[in-house]
């Protein structure tokens, strides 16, 4: 592990709080956030979102058509024939996805959009930089806010009754969808960065800056178990049977029990391992920092790695039996690879 990339990346996450708490973000931190319905790839980077064809592809549609200063971020999301993503302008826009045509925009909101929104019961949940969870109807017109302490960076999870919201506050809030009303709120001993991951029978499981990772009942709130780690958690842990996969900053990937939190099998790759793994076909992929995916078996056994031109920030998006990859400052920032590894198309832009 590299203090000094460690360093830096914690310099970035302070400064960016502290822009974003005054409803701004620094221009050139925008790593891309990618969704798929399976024919085509929604992703959101830098000046642009994008609908690119999987089979081949092709550009069908960015916006805006002619760039502008907006800067995107966070994944768009596909739901109800509409693609809603947000910008650093505090913009949260509802796309045509055939199309790419601007249906209506919610101006409300005072920060930026650094997380997804999350669409539940016919209603949008969307976190914001200026510390509010926004629920909204479909047409975009606001039904409720939640206020939490400081930004909010992490998507929210649902269970389809109540609204589960990591803050940079330290605190996991679960909310009633019906009127936004505080169920209960659990102090998780440091920031969330991403979201947490909920099981099919109600357990939370969310790290923190704090190096901390806590599985938390969902019904009440409170903490079943935590474990301390030695390194800093910049990942959301991805759920499989009875077990969580994660990678810390020191280049530790673990698999751990859900019971208790302790090691099943873990393994050094050398690097950061940053964003949520992958999980296709009884095989994890682990995004490392420095341009690699490295793929293991549930059981550690190692499959194949590859290398990219950038950075990967987060876990390569499955699209039927393939993997779209989002990358962050290479020449080339979208590739379609195999469930191998094998490379299918680099995404490029038309001028």
């Amino acid at each position: 592990m590299k203090r000094s990339r460690l360093s830096l990346i914690l310099l970035f996450i302070v400064a960016a709080m502290l822009l974003s708490s005054c409803g701004e973000m620094l221009s050139g931190t925008s790593w891309p956030g990618v969704s798929s319905n399976g024919d085509t790839l929604f992703v959101a980077y830098r000046n642009h979102v994008y609908a690119v064809r999987v089979s081949d592809g092709t550009m069908l549609w960015r916006f805006p058509a002619d760039g502008g200063p907006q800067m995107f971020f966070a994944m768009p999301v596909l739901t109800d024939n509409q693609l809603l993503v947000g910008d650093y302008d505090s913009n949260l826009y509802s796309l045509d996805p055939n199309t790419g045509v601007e249906r209506w925009v919610f101006r409300e909101a005072n920060g930026d959009w650094i997380a997804s929104p999350l669409v539940v019961n016919d209603m949008i949940l969307a976190p914001n930089g200026d510390h509010n969870l926004y629920a909204l109807a479909m047409n975009g017109s606001l039904l409720w806010k939640f206020p939490t302490g400081n930004p909010l960076w992490s998507r929210p999870v649902s269970d389809g009754e109540f609204v589960y919201q990591a803050s940079m506050d330290h605190h996991l809030y679960a909310i009633d969808l019906r009127d936004g009303s505080k169920v209960w709120s659990t102090d998780l001993g440091g920031a969330v960065i991403y979201s947490p991951t909920i099981s099919e029978d109600g357990v939370l499981y969310v790290s923190t800056l704090a190096r901390n990772l806590s599985a938390i009942e969902a019904a009440t709130g409170n903490i079943l178990w935590q474990r301390s780690f030695e390194e800093n958690l910049w990942t959301q842990p991805a759920l499989h049977e009875d077990r969580l996969f994660f990678g810390d900053m020191a280049g530790q990937i673990y698999s751990v029990s859900i019971t208790d939190g302790g090691d099943i099998w873990t393994q050094n790759v050398d690097q950061p391992v940053t964003g949520q793994p992958t999980i296709m076909d009884e095989m994890v992929i682990f995004p490392i920092e420095e341009g690699m995916l490295i793929a293991t078996s549930l059981t550690g056994e190692r499959l194949w790695s590859i290398t990219v031109d950038g950075k990967l920030f987060t876990g390569p998006v499955v699209t039927g039996d393939r993997l779209a990859v989002g990358i962050s400052g290479g020449q080339n920032f979208l590739k379609l690879i195999g469930s191998n590894g094998s490379d299918i198309w680099t995404f490029v832009p038309p001028n």
